[in-house]
């Protein structure tokens, strides 16, 4: 009985020895969690390549109108843009391709690309589409009101942050790179920016994902109130972060024509 129990003193203390460590392990697995204010400080970190979509929607009671600009971005040498815009009301879609360098602009005219310089055929710039893309300040400077209102949930390694905001100027930072950039054309823009002008903001909806240590997902609504019956949404919705890093342009499509110039913009231009 003694050489029994002379056994069982160094499994037991063997015993207390792993739970203790066993708890070590535990709390520091639990002191790993990160604060909201760290949470923002990983999704700082700039992105290379990504997919991004830019969105308006104009509501009344009987009728939707969705403008879209889905875009994949990345490349090496200078960020390349693969845009495919589409506009849909009344149940159809009409939908264009694009892909925009630091040079040009290349349509897809069916069967045929064209090339054209992007800010004489949208009224942007590539400037401007970097901005609005690649140097997002919602996420890479976000204000200390935006940091503030943001509420967070964790479940394991990912982090969800989300926040309703109502203050004026942040909505309309948020929506200006969006203006300056969804429109196919000078004349989709301005009628972006009387929307803006005339409509009274309602709120924006913020929501971030950071997962394991890195910006997963990212979107931005804010909403708009024109007279009793009309509503407009704009949006602007991130993620695959990291998988374009090495986009190109086609050469078939570098191969591309010019643009004919119409009459109507001959005569616009005199």
């Amino acid at each position: 009985m003694k050489i029994r129990k002379l056994w069982l003193l160094p499994i037991l203390l063997l015993g207390l020895v792993l739970a203790g460590c066993s708890n070590k392990s535990n709390t520091k697995k639990s002191a790993t969690a990160l604060t909201k204010t760290q949470v923002v400080q990983k999704a700082k970190k700039s992105f290379k390549s990504g997919q991004v979509i830019q969105s308006v929607r104009l509501a009344t009671d009987t009728s939707t109108q969705l403008v879209t600009a889905n875009t994949i971005f990345g490349g090496n040498n200078g960020t390349i843009f693969h845009i495919t815009n589409q506009t849909t009301s009344k149940g159809k879609t009409q939908s264009t391709e694009e892909w925009v360098n630091m040079n040009n602009v290349f349509i897809n005219g069916s069967s045929t690309w064209y090339k054209a310089k992007l800010d004489s055929l949208s009224g942007h710039s590539y400037a401007e589409l970097v901005n609005a893309i690649m140097d997002n300040k919602l996420i890479l400077d976000p204000s200390s009101k935006l940091v503030k209102a943001y509420k967070m949930t964790r479940k394991g390694q990912t982090y969800t942050l989300t926040a309703n905001l109502t203050d004026k100027t942040l909505m309309k930072n948020a929506i200006e790179p969006i203006i300056a950039t969804v429109g196919q054309t000078s004349a989709q823009e301005s009628v972006f920016r009387r929307i803006l002008k005339y409509g009274k903001l309602k709120n924006m909806t913020v929501k971030m994902v950071v997962k394991n240590n890195k910006l997963s997902t990212f979107t931005v609504f804010v909403n708009l109130k024109l007279g009793k019956y009309m509503t407009a949404r704009f949006g602007q919705s991130y993620g695959n972060f990291g998988s374009q890093d090495f986009l190109k342009v086609p050469t078939s499509v570098l191969n591309a024509k010019a643009l004919p110039t119409t009459k109507s913009s001959k005569k616009s231009s005199k």
